[in-house]
């Protein structure tokens, strides 16, 4: 069996690659390309083409996207051509491989409002990253209606720069001792990335095997969290001052991030079988401590605290 990941080299893509080990997996990547990973310009049709001709893939994994704000709001065309144009050129190249797609979509296609939301909820994004993955949804079913959508939450794992999360730049706040409102009014489910990955193999496995999931699929973490809240258990674990952190509403009273989009998913665990669910308060704290000396990640590792 034959995979290919677009968007390898970001956060879920390194896991994903990880996850399809016992596959001939190829790895894609633009800007941040690097060992054996392929460089591919996702918003190219004939790139793509290229690529699914040479390795004609059983399964594609479309992990290409744009969630940073600051990037939003620096080159909002760019953005879009990476959250809708790249996944619609995806989904039209893998249908004319004949491989099966799975597209990694976002909880933010929901406004927060009325909690859990199940795959049939009705979307109503508050911000442009919502519109646009929405919107790329809308061209992945177009042009390959065969396609499991994945909704996933916000991630958390170990990361290459801070801002590839919010929990790493939380970590780095609370670690500067400079004053910081954090918002605790809007609730994430940080889900990490390993175990995301793991529900990507596990849906290519049954969609390879002719199973049928639907058109739409959520994963996520059961623990609610707001970025204050994080901040909080950062402080606890490694022993850190917090009197700097207030709780504030920032995120809440802009109106652009959604109060609570808690997905339901109790449906798939019965489809794929058991996925080792990965409790935030343990797994983070590898994840976030190199990126708590003020410099960046820490050369060597701080002691463990009891």
């Amino acid at each position: 069996m034959r995979a290919v990941i677009f968007g390898a080299s970001g956060l879920l893509g390194r896991s994903v690659m990880r996850a399809f080990g016992d596959m001939a997996v190829t790895g894609t990547a633009f800007s941040r390309g690097a060992g054996a990973l392929v460089a591919v310009d996702a918003t190219s049709a004939d790139a793509i083409a290229g690529l699914l001709g040479r390795v004609r893939p059983d399964v594609v994994v479309s992990c290409v996207g744009e969630r940073r704000p600051a990037v939003w709001a620096g080159a909002p065309d760019r953005a879009r051509a990476v959250n809708v144009d790249a996944a619609r050129l995806i989904a039209e190249g893998a249908r004319r491989c004949g491989a099966r797609l799975v597209h990694i979509s976002s909880d933010y296609v929901f406004d927060g409002t009325a909690p859990p939301y199940r795959p049939g909820s009705a979307p109503n994004p508050l911000n442009a990253y919502g519109r646009w993955k929405l919107l790329a949804e809308h061209a992945v079913r177009a042009a390959c209606p065969d396609a499991v959508i994945l909704r996933l939450p916000v991630l958390y794992g170990p990361v290459r720069f801070a801002a590839e999360t919010n929990l790493t730049e939380i970590a780095r706040q609370v670690a500067s001792g400079a004053p910081v409102e954090l918002d605790d009014v809007c609730v994430r489910y940080p889900t990490h990335a390993d175990e995301a990955a793991e529900v990507c193999r596990r849906l290519a496995g049954a969609l390879l095997q002719g199973q049928y999931l639907g058109s739409v699929v959520h994963w996520s973490a059961e623990q609610g969290l707001t970025k204050y809240g994080m901040a909080l258990l950062i402080a606890r674990r490694f022993r850190l001052p917090a009197d700097h952190v207030r709780a504030g509403d920032a995120d809440a009273a802009a109106g652009d991030r959604p109060v609570d989009c808690r997905l339901d998913c109790q449906n798939l665990p019965a489809a794929l079988g058991p996925v080792r669910r990965r409790l935030f308060d343990i797994e983070f704290p590898p994840a976030v401590e190199p990126w708590l000396m003020p410099t960046g990640p820490a050369t060597g590792r701080r002691k463990d605290p009891s």
